[in-house]
């Protein structure tokens, strides 16, 4: 499969623009079995129903073991303290605020989605806040409101212009002195070929599926941060790793389940040529050191 895709021109086109919904005020759409967004103006093709907040809520445990915690920037006394406000765009089912919210009971934390598929009102702590929000409306807050803010794996969601104006929203709701953090991810894999292929997959849809290469470049150039933190940590996929390559291998195995409607329609392949190319890749795991490189960078 990987040689053909080498040669195949990619398609551009969202398969959700064909996707009919009953009406135009439904929040979701549905297609083959899964649940997505219903915004017309917004090319995100992730599924938001139970599955993936499943995938979410694996992500952010495996995140916060390996990193040993939520955040790197050097915010704790501030929000130990009491009256920090957080913002936590992109935050999906907010498990991240959620947890943030528990140890830090005396911050406020805004949690900001596109989807609503945000936690059981009974399951919210008091201090926080969800808002169903369109962010290529703006970041509905004034200049300089929040002492933190906080995005993971937007980057390699979104198209990338779209992403550089998130960046400037966040900067512009952060006050002087405040801090921006942001976590992205990648596999490095020893197929090479396999891995142009997924970048060549998401670039046909407008999204750089490579944040290394273009993260931490556009916020040094961002004249409102003074200087960009960087840190990264290798996470092993495998069962060669123990229990955490294991646990990695089935977030990978989700995440290609994820990213199913984006790359079928990207390489125009149907299901099952993308099921039995990805096995292959599956079993390599366990063949080859492979790892998933985390990245924070922060201001």
């Amino acid at each position: 499969m990987k040689n053909e895709r080498s040669n195949r021109e990619f398609d551009s086109s969202d398969p959700l623009k064909s996707v009919n919904s009953k009406n135009i005020l439904d929040s979701f759409r549905y297609f083959k079995g899964r649940r997505y967004h219903n915004l017309t103006d917004v090319t995100y093709l992730f599924p938001n129903d139970d599955k993936e907040v499943e995938r979410l809520h694996l992500q952010h445990n495996i995140c916060r073991f390996v990193w040993k915690n939520n955040f790197s920037s050097p915010i704790h006394e501030l929000l130990k303290s009491g009256n920090a406000k957080v913002l936590d765009i992109g935050c999906g089912a907010g498990h991240w605020i959620i947890d943030m919210a528990k140890e830090y009971p005396q911050a406020t934390f805004v949690g900001i989605d596109m989807s609503p598929i945000f936690p059981d009102v009974k399951d919210i702590p008091s201090n926080v806040i969800f808002l169903q929000l369109n962010l290529n409306d703006g970041i509905p807050f004034p200049n300089e409101t929040f002492d933190f803010v906080f995005q993971r794996f937007l980057c390699n969601c979104v198209v990338l212009e779209k992403w550089k104006f998130y960046v400037k929203e966040m900067i512009r709701v952060t006050i002087p002195g405040g801090w921006v953090e942001f976590f992205e991810f990648e596999i490095d894999h020893s197929d090479k070929q396999l891995i142009e292929a997924i970048h060549s997959g998401f670039k046909a849809k407008g999204i750089n599926s490579s944040p290394e290469t273009c993260v931490p470049q556009f916020l040094e150039k961002c004249q409102e941060l003074s200087k960009v933190h960087y840190k990264e940590i290798y996470i092993p996929i495998g069962d060669w790793a123990g229990p955490l390559g294991t646990m990695m291998t089935t977030y990978v195995s989700m995440n290609f389940e994820t990213v199913r409607l984006l790359l079928t329609s990207a390489w125009r392949i149907d299901d099952k040529t993308y099921d039995s190319g990805y096995d292959g890749h599956k079993f390599d795991f366990n063949a080859t050191n492979t790892y998933l490189k985390s990245i924070r960078c922060m201001q």
